[in-house]
């Protein structure tokens, strides 16, 4: 297991820079930019490059240290004066805290955060200037409706919290963040409206967060794994989605909804196995048209199940159930067939999932020659 007891920062700001460096490995993306705006203090502004806005480093942050922080400023303030003038007077960004552990100084220097540290100070400035390159919001791929919103989920948790709150506009949704994963250290939240999520379903998920006890979570697919109450079924047991509507919709029954960062699928707890045949475009749809669909659906899905051991029970054992003109024909088409029905049956099932995975799998120029070939 990792050791994560890493203490407190150090009033030196050396010290500081040194249990830093040999704590990354000496990695050559950790940025130190040491200012000294008179003899007397020393500044100096840690980044990870490419995980912060440079641009708004340079024309906000540093110039602000540059020009404003003057010696006439800093005369006759002791370490912990200059600190809190930064604080309070220097610098100027909506969000800004103050860390004084080195454990949450290394999460957040490595979530996309500015740490700004005085030599005297044992303590850090934290300013979140997150820069990294993310994905535009562009039409969902896996839920495609012809009617309805055409935005789906991001790999940006941010993001992904926007779009929700978009459409729920109601103090009483709430967000509620948590690290998990010992390296990783990914950020999951749980979105859910206070006053219509109970109480005890909240602190359950909760409860199942909390548990969790591994090193990575790069997917809500791990999360779903941990939390699930069986893996024993092929069914799944927690519904996912990475539409904000159908995410929305489900907030505003009272689920809870499960956010991880760095990928665009939300899951939403709990899940009933009706939920599985609904679509995100029976919202839209008039009530006669949209039941007329779910109907077909769950149609589709118990001749899916059925079909296959109907056919091999009914041309195995009760032939007699068959009209005998069809009997006739059945037995002159399996006159040359080597195995019995119900391996037929089974190899007409690995064929379609070895079709319908190589149709996923491989390039899409390819794919639709293997679907007809198929």
């Amino acid at each position: 297991m990792k050791d994560t007891n890493f203490g407190t920062l150090s009033s030196c700001l050396k010290d500081n820079q040194m249990q830093l460096v040999q704590l990354l490995g000496k990695s050559t993306d950790l940025i130190i930019k040491e200012l000294q705006p008179d003899q007397a203090t020393q500044i100096a502004v840690i980044y990870i490059d490419g995980l912060i806005d440079t641009q708004v480093l340079h024309h906000s942050i540093l110039f602000s240290l540059q020009e404003r922080c003057t010696p006439d400023q800093l005369r006759d303030l002791d370490a912990g004066q200059k600190f809190e003038l930064l604080h309070k007077r220097i610098l100027m960004a909506g969000d800004m805290s103050v860390t004084h552990d080195l454990e949450p100084f290394i999460h957040q220097l490595l979530s996309g955060n500015v740490m700004v540290m005085v030599d005297g100070t044992p303590a850090a400035l934290r300013i979140g200037l997150p820069g990294w390159e993310d994905r535009n919001v562009s039409e969902p791929s896996s839920q495609t409706v012809v009617r309805g919103p055409m935005e789906g989920f991001t790999e940006n948790l941010r993001t992904n919290t926007a779009l929700l709150r978009r459409k729920i506009k109601d103090s009483q949704l709430w967000l509620e963040t948590f690290q998990v994963g010992r390296v990783t250290q990914t950020s999951v939240s749980i979105m859910y409206l206070t006053h219509i999520a109970s109480p005890e379903l909240v602190q359950e998920v909760k409860r199942r967060l909390g548990k969790i006890d591994t090193d990575s979570i790069l997917e809500s697919g791990y999360i779903e794994e941990f939390i699930q109450d069986t893996a024993g079924t092929p069914f799944p047991t927690i519904y996912n989605s990475d539409r904000p509507d159908s995410i929305a919709a489900g907030i505003l029954e009272g689920k809870v909804a499960i956010l991880v960062d760095g990928t665009p699928f939300v899951l939403l707890v709990p899940s009933f196995f009706v939920a599985f045949f609904q679509s995100p475009e029976d919202y839209y749809q008039r009530a006669d048209i949209g039941t007329l669909l779910r109907f077909i659906r769950f149609l589709s899905f118990f001749i899916t199940m059925l079909a296959p051991s109907f056919y091999v029970a009914v041309t195995t054992y009760h032939q007699e159930m068959i009209p005998t003109t069809l009997v006739i024909s059945l037995a002159a088409q399996r006159e040359s067939v080597p195995f019995p029905a119900v391996v037929e049956a089974l190899l007409m099932e690995l064929t379609y999932e070895i079709l319908r995975e190589a149709g996923v799998r491989i390039p899409k120029n390819v794919g639709q020659a293997i679907s007809i070939v198929g």
